[in-house]
């Protein structure tokens, strides 16, 4: 037999003892022995008889000492306490079962508000999506109405004005296409157009006699076309008093 040391042997012992533990314990407890011999290089047999040699070293119990320990053993007290140990063992087997009961169904509730945690994200994220998606249509909306509400406004202003040299001048309804005028006291001045700006061609005195060809509006302004001496220009309206023929 290898050389055991007295530590090896309580090792042994101490894993022998839990055999008549719970089912699992023992079943760990096996496997531990078995690791153990064959650490300790002992076989199946040589197990067998350090087991035999102790259990007949040991002195059996005097009669009388067996008769006490039946006694005590027999003892109300003594049942009364194991009675009361065997509940509490069952009890708290009792409570290790519901917490484990307990625990697997936290793991479950975890999973389960994990997975409601993600759906929720998504939702979120994609609620948050369309609320930028509506912000920028609303802007756009926005924008668009103002710059239409600016043309709208702007749109006579930008409108594209008729060059009063290119343009035809307007003639009013039932205006007299020739007539004859008078020069007011102030003068008149003969320009080439109908413009503030034009040319003047000769600058008439006070009393003159002219041939009113017609009368036309330009630039918000009445004028009016004339004929002296063979020259036609315009004249300010307001130069020229008419004459009815």
């Amino acid at each position: 037999m290898p050389d055991i040391t007295d530590e090896d042997l309580e090792r042994l012992g101490a894993r022998i003892a839990m055999l008549v533990s719970e089912p699992g314990e023992a079943d760990n407890a096996g496997r531990a022995i078995a690791s153990l011999a064959r650490r300790m290089g002992v076989s199946g047999g040589q197990l067998k008889d350090i087991f035999l040699t102790g259990a007949l070293a040991q002195r059996p119990p005097s009669p009388r000492s067996a008769g006490q320990r039946g006694r005590a053993d027999d003892s109300p007290e003594a049942a009364t306490q194991i009675e009361q140990f065997e509940r509490e063992l069952s009890a708290v087997r009792h409570s290790m079962k519901l917490t484990e009961v307990q625990a697997r169904n936290a793991l479950r509730e975890r999973d389960a508000l994990r997975v409601e945690n993600g759906v929720l994200l998504d939702a979120l994220d994609r609620a948050r999506s369309a609320a930028q998606v509506r912000k920028y249509v609303g802007l756009a909306v926005l924008a668009a109405a103002v710059a239409g509400t600016i043309a709208v406004l702007l749109a006579p202003q930008l409108a594209s004005r008729p060059d009063p040299r290119t343009t035809p001048a307007e003639r009013p309804a039932n205006s007299p296409f020739h007539g004859a005028g008078v020069v007011r006291t102030a003068g008149a001045s003969v320009l080439r157009e109908p413009e503030m700006g034009a040319t003047m061609l000769l600058q008439l005195s006070p009393g003159a006699r002219v041939q009113v060809r017609q009368t036309l509006w330009r630039t918000s302004i009445f004028w009016m076309e004339i004929e002296v001496g063979g020259i036609v220009g315009f004249v300010l309206s307001s130069e020229i008093d008419r004459m009815e023929r």
